[in-house]
């Protein structure tokens, strides 16, 4: 058994050395491999990973800069505050597109038009990415992920300048290239914009916009190498490797606008009834929606100021899910009389009516769905406002 073990660590000493130290042939070929969006929230975006095809030294090997572990201890925590760390991993490319093929996903290959030298540069640097020491990096949605690591690293071991050609729109915002992903879910959409701060607003440049996999393959496919006054492609051939229809299908259910909308107008006639026969607010209603309304803004609290996430600060979403609204939820109301509480009572209140008349003056995204719960909001607590001011 001891002998075994020592032959099995010896070949992967072996191979190691090989693959840190092979030469590719004339017929290598290195390609950019984009991966069409899934159905997953993770996958929504596509994917994108380098392909090292070299037949006559039988190597088919896919670099994937996308790949964690879920075993990581604290997973859910580490994502959350920005500090899990992604992994290159390295595939047979038959086992990638395999993986692929399960998911119905379309998979577009191009062939990067490389000199011998730039090739064997590349891959080298590939190679000494994926050992042990170097493969893990930390993740950032948009300006370090899968997608952005290939650019980067095809860019920095050409011999020559990359020049991109301008063949999209410039002007758009990282939200609204989100968008285009997301827009079919109401549901994530939303909920991305809740999450995402102002940053996800400013203008997205060439380079920028190939953090999504498809507008790296577009401006892949019209770019050219400029080396000492000579010209040429990037892409010298385009091919498909898997083909599947992956329109997405729209999400034909009740969409946040509808819901919120239609518990404004649920709302309204229970403040109505308030008003008019009870004479006092249903106590329990307003503080489920403080309750709702102060854990969002914890959320959003702890992604601004304790994450490492580069687009999740600088919410202005916090001017209407506010953290201190926990403790009016707990509050009693005979203690909501007091008058320091009473002065938090009023200051959530003012920022409330402060957002519905700002809300589409700030320079962020707010999701529409927002005013009718304001809304909502700034009835039940200027009600109660009426009853506790009445009670001191």
């Amino acid at each position: 058994m001891r002998v075994f073990s020592l032959i099995v660590v010896l070949l992967a000493l072996i191979n190691t050395t090989d693959a840190a130290t092979r030469l590719l042939s004339e017929k290598a070929e290195i390609s950019l491999l984009t991966c069409s969006p899934g159905n997953e929230l993770y996958s929504v975006f596509g994917h994108s990973a380098i392909r090292v095809n070299d037949p006559d030294s039988e190597l088919d090997s896919v670099f994937n800069y996308g790949t964690f572990d879920f075993d990581t201890p604290n997973f859910y925590l580490k994502f959350s505050s920005g500090q899990l760390n992604y992994k290159l991993s390295v595939n047979h490319f038959s086992r990638f597109v395999q993986s692929y093929f399960t998911d119905e996903r379309s998979i577009y290959e191009q062939v990067l038009n490389l000199n011998a030298s730039e090739k064997q540069n590349l891959f080298n640097a590939l190679v000494e990415n994926a050992k042990p020491e170097n493969k893990f990096y930390r993740y950032d949605f948009f300006f370090d992920n899968c997608a952005t690591r290939i650019r980067d690293m095809i860019i920095n071991h050409l011999d020559g300048q990359i020049q991109y050609q301008d063949t999209t729109v410039t002007d758009q915002s990282f939200r609204d290239y989100i968008h285009e992903y997301v827009n079919h879910s109401p549901w994530i959409s939303d909920g991305l914009d809740l999450l995402l701060g102002i940053k996800t607003d400013n203008i997205a440049s060439v380079s920028e916009q190939m953090f999504l996999p498809d507008y790296m393959m577009l401006y892949f496919g019209k770019a050219t190498i400029n080396q000492n006054g000579t010209e040429k492609g990037l892409v010298k051939e385009m091919r498909q490797v898997l083909k599947f229809n992956n329109d997405n299908v729209e999400n034909k259910g009740i969409t946040p606008d509808v819901l919120f909308w239609g518990l404004f107008f649920i709302g309204l006639l229970l403040f109505y009834f308030e008003v008019k026969y009870r004479k006092k607010p249903f106590i329990f209603a307003t503080k489920i929606l403080l309750f709702i309304t102060g854990c969002t803004g914890v959320l959003f609290f702890y992604l601004w100021f304790l994450s490492l996430h580069s687009v999740t600060g600088q919410n202005f979403n916090l001017l209407w899910a506010m953290p201190t609204s926990l403790i009016l939820a707990f509050i009693p109301v005979r203690i909501l009389s007091k008058r320091f509480f009473r002065g938090l009572l009023i200051v959530t209140l003012s920022l409330l009516i402060l957002n519905v008349f700002v809300m589409f003056l700030i320079p962020q995204y707010i999701p529409s769905f927002i005013f009718p719960f304001s809304a909502m909001l700034i009835m039940r607590l200027t009600h109660l406002l009426i009853f506790t001011s009445k009670k001191a």
